[in-house]
């Protein structure tokens, strides 16, 4: 779970600009800024494959771009990080950069790369839970102002579940609350914390708000709109070799796996590749299938509506401004994929 903190803070750091309208850029043309940084939501693992494999092939050299991949954390969050200027570039999820604009923070999402949401909610088998109509009187852990209670938020409302019908618990990095079964019902990134789950010995099963009609998005590219504005062929450059990386990924998983074993050695081959397949069909999920990475158009306009439902957004967004689809079609186009939307 990525904490969405800070935000209100730093809404101030940026200065307002125009929407983003980057010129298009010559490949031939070298990037405004070669050195970058990348804030990642987590430590390296799988769910950064395209950042990591396009890194260690060489892809952003290629691009005359020498890129650093900074972790992140729970004191690490992206948003903050990149609206301030302390990296250029970031992961985070939709709702996060829609929720960003709202608070005069002027982010703007280059691609998507989880056409569906990574949150789910997981359970012990043998709970006697079979749905959200069986969370009443339930102890579920939750992580506060991040896509997980958003994805939380919007499942009750799908399902008609009042929410003071559970007992909150502020939710641990540790899987520990769960496995004890002090919690009976534990929000996660479904690409990594179940394979942990039944690594250590649980039998777990998964909750997904999406089986209930609620369709949010997850992991985005973003970056700034002053940077975007300063820096396109840059912008452009990183896109396009990111692409590059998981396309490499996808088409090699188990390959990408040993990259990043080699990258992030603390990692476990087995965990790896259970992020592989869970990753991989979230990326390639919905238009994911055809073009990984697009911003398909419909979708970024149900998650805003899903999100002035829920009062969390108090007026619709300017998704022209919020969202910068050019680098990833003409990624596409170039190869002759055609991904509509």
């Amino acid at each position: 779970m990525r904490t969405f903190t800070l935000i209100l803070l730093l809404a101030l750091t940026l200065t307002a600009c125009a929407t983003p309208s980057p010129p298009p850029a010559s490949p031939a043309a070298d990037p405004e800024k070669p050195r970058v940084s990348m804030r990642l939501q987590w430590f390296p693992q799988f769910q950064f494959a395209g950042y990591i494999v396009a890194k260690v092939k060489g892809y952003y050299d290629e691009a005359d771009l020498d890129v650093t991949l900074n972790p992140g954390g729970p004191d690490l969050v992206p948003m903050p990080l990149v609206a301030a200027g302390r990296d250029d570039f970031g992961s985070t999820g939709a709702d996060t950069v829609l929720i960003a604009r709202e608070q005069d923070i002027d982010v703007v999402a280059l691609a998507t790369w989880f056409q569906a949401s990574p949150v789910g909610f997981m359970i012990h088998a043998d709970a006697g839970i079979s749905g959200p109509q069986d969370f009443p009187g339930r102890t579920i852990g939750m992580f506060y102002g991040d896509n997980v209670e958003t994805e939380y938020r919007a499942l009750l409302a799908a399902t008609g579940i009042p929410r003071e019908a559970m007992r909150e618990v502020p939710g641990d990095y540790s899987l520990a609350p769960f496995l004890e079964r002090r919690v009976d019902i534990w929000p996660v990134y479904v690409t990594d914390q179940p394979g942990a789950a039944r690594r250590a010995g649980a039998d777990v099963r998964l909750i997904l708000a999406r089986d209930y009609g609620v369709q949010l998005m997850g992991d985005v590219l973003f970056t700034t709109e002053r940077f975007l504005r300063e820096n396109p062929r840059t912008v452009r450059a990183f896109v396009e070799a990111t692409l590059r990386g998981w396309a490499d990924a996808i088409a090699d998983p188990d390959g990408a796996v040993e990259l990043i074993l080699a990258y992030n050695p603390e990692l476990e081959r087995e965990q790896l590749a259970f992020e592989s397949a869970e990753t991989i069909t979230l990326i390639r999920y919905g238009p994911g299938e055809r073009c990984p990475g697009i911003n398909n158009p419909d979708l970024w306009a149900a998650e805003a509506r899903l999100l002035q439902d829920l009062g969390i957004l108090t007026a619709p967004p300017d998704l022209a401004a919020a969202v910068q689809s050019q680098f990833v079609r003409d990624f596409y186009a170039a190869r002759g994929v055609r991904c509509g939307g």
